[in-house]
């Protein structure tokens, strides 16, 4: 009866092991399914596929293992009743083959129930296992789709984009045009980064020369400014210059569809500006003439402008409110068509500011700051005089110039300075003068400048100033009206140990040019111990 019992559990104990055998299989499949995978899906998704795998094996050698423990416990505790029986005497063998009968089978009965333990214990991990499997396989798959879907090739303007955004997609916002010399211009640029911030764009740098920025002009952005600068002080806005935005329209595919926007000051008298609506308005669907846009060089871009619209401010500019202009502009240039368009051309004709101020200036170029710093290093410590003769009465001029000559000598023999920078929009250099808006040179500015040689005073050309290239054909017309010799002039008066500015009836009394040098100096008083900050003489 032994015999057969043991050979019963034999039985059982071995079709046990089989299942953890087919179940061991079953596993193997699916790691062989994520081991296929195994190109297609992150280094991640097959660690945690083979963790799973490597946890669950181990899982089911621990349970085949404790299973055969159980196996030979049995056996040998079933011997050993067998060797008990057997040198039993005679008279006991019914009571003891019966306690022992009792005792194997209970024994068999726990064992096979701990048998049973195991085998569902590592059922259940198996079954555990699979799902996670599975669900790893699942992800696996999907991110194999995903990532196919966005290794589609790229199309030619896709590839072009690349090149120049780095983005699928480019949107640039272009302010071609900015009304007044390079010291207004200057802080034209600063508002507009405003708007390229709100509309998420890329601003266009515009080209330089005669002391504007405008996309007519020669001389690529950074002859006047340091782009390394400009972009550390607005670290959050991308730049790009004319040149490469240019290149851009040139290598297109499809011609990029673009918008346009004018900028409108109302109730000015001059070609600048002909508005003369009473309040901020937004006309729609303007038509631009062709000579306007051969003026201001649009025809140079190969661009589809599919729109174009006017902003104005109305002729109570004093009164506007520039956060609030800010704000229309960009929810009017935000709307889904103009969204859709990769280029938003702006001609911005408001002399005035339309968006809120930005006092940092605009750092000049390394070239330029290093003619500055040589000159002044030459003449310091110096006197410095900006006469700007545009608005002063012709009349007056000479005797303007002999009150200056008295003040200079006062100054000299008051502090000790013996050197003297003479700055001012008098064509120093010949041909036209330093202001675009000074047109009518008279013989009373003449003889005022010849006045002035009773003091020796030196200018930007007396020392030299961009020797480099003043003489290249290339730059002869920066050099022969205002230009680049400008921004010098105000580096220089900026960092004079004293320094005079023009009265009124002599000289124009008020311009940001001026403005700009009182603020800087206003600084650095006291850093490089300024005599004043300004005088009139």
């Amino acid at each position: 009866m032994n015999s057969e019992f043991n050979l019963k559990q034999y039985y059982i104990t071995r079709k046990t092991i089989f299942r953890n055998i087919i179940l061991s299989i079953l596993l193997w499949n699916f790691v062989n399914i994520g081991l296929k995978l195994k190109e297609q899906v992150s280094t991640e998704s097959v660690k945690e596929i083979l963790n799973v795998y490597n946890t669950t094996q181990e899982n089911t050698t621990n349970s085949s293992l404790e299973i055969l423990n159980v196996y030979n416990t049995t056996r040998e505790n079933t011997t050993n009743s067998s060797f008990e029986i057997h040198n039993t005497t005679q008279e006991n063998t019914t009571n003891s083959s019966l306690e022992i009968h009792d005792t194997t089978r209970e024994t068999t009965t726990n064992s096979s129930l701990k048998i049973l333990n195991v085998y569902n214990t590592t059922q259940e991990n198996t079954t555990n296992s699979s799902p996670k499997i599975l669900d790893i396989y699942n992800t696996t798959r999907e991110n194999t789709i995903n990532s196919s879907s966005l290794e589609a090739p790229l199309t030619e303007d896709e590839k072009i984009n690349m090149k120049y955004c780095q983005e699928k997609t480019c949107k640039f916002v272009f302010p071609y045009f900015h009304p007044e010399q390079e010291t207004r211009a200057n802080i034209h640029i600063r508002i507009y980064t405003q708007l390229a911030r709100s509309l998420n764009r890329t601003i266009v740098l515009s080209n330089v020369g005669n002391s504007r920025v405008q996309a007519c002009l020669p001389y690529p952005f950074d002859f006047y400014y340091d782009i390394k600068a400009l972009q550390k002080q607005y670290p959050d806005i991308r730049f790009i210059t004319q040149e490469k935005f240019f290149k851009w329209t040139q290598e297109r595919k499809i011609k990029p569809i673009a918008q346009h926007s004018q900028m409108i000051q109302d109730g000015r008298h001059d070609s600048l500006a002909f508005g003369k609506e009473e309040k901020v308005t937004v006309y729609e669907k303007v038509e631009m003439r062709r000579e306007n846009k051969i003026k201001f060089c649009l025809d140079k871009f190969d661009l589809n402008i599919t729109n174009y619209k006017e902003f104005h401010t109305g002729i109570k500019i004093f009164k506007l409110n520039h956060k609030a202009m800010l704000n229309l502009v960009t929810n009017t240039l935000k709307t889904p068509s103009i969204t859709e368009s990769e280029v938003i051309m702006i001609l911005n004709t408001s002399p005035k500011d339309m968006f809120p101020t930005i006092d940092k200036v605009i750092p000049y170029s390394p070239s330029i700051i290093k003619q500055s710093k040589s000159i002044i290093k030459k003449l310091n410590p110096y006197i410095a005089i900006h006469w700007r003769m545009e608005q002063g009465n012709p009349r007056l001029m000479p005797q303007c110039a002999k009150r200056l000559v008295k003040e200079v000598k006062k100054i000299q023999k008051k502090y000790g300075i013996n050197n003297v920078y003479f700055a001012t929009d008098f064509p120093l250099n010949g041909g036209k003068a330093q202001s675009q808006t000074f047109h009518k040179i008279s013989n009373f500015h003449k003889e005022s400048i010849e006045i002035l040689e009773h003091i020796k005073f030196d200018t930007w050309i007396s020392l030299d100033g961009f020797s480099q290239i003043r003489n290249n054909s290339k730059y002869e017309k920066e050099f022969k009206g205002s230009g680049i010799h400008g921004i010098l002039d105000k580096l220089v008066c900026i960092n004079a140990k004293y320094f005079l500015k023009g009265p009124k009836g002599c000289a124009r009394t008020s311009s940001t040019f001026t403005r700009i040098i009182v603020d800087e100096r206003t600084k650095l008083k006291k850093k490089y111990d300024l005599i004043n900050i300004a005088s009139s003489w």
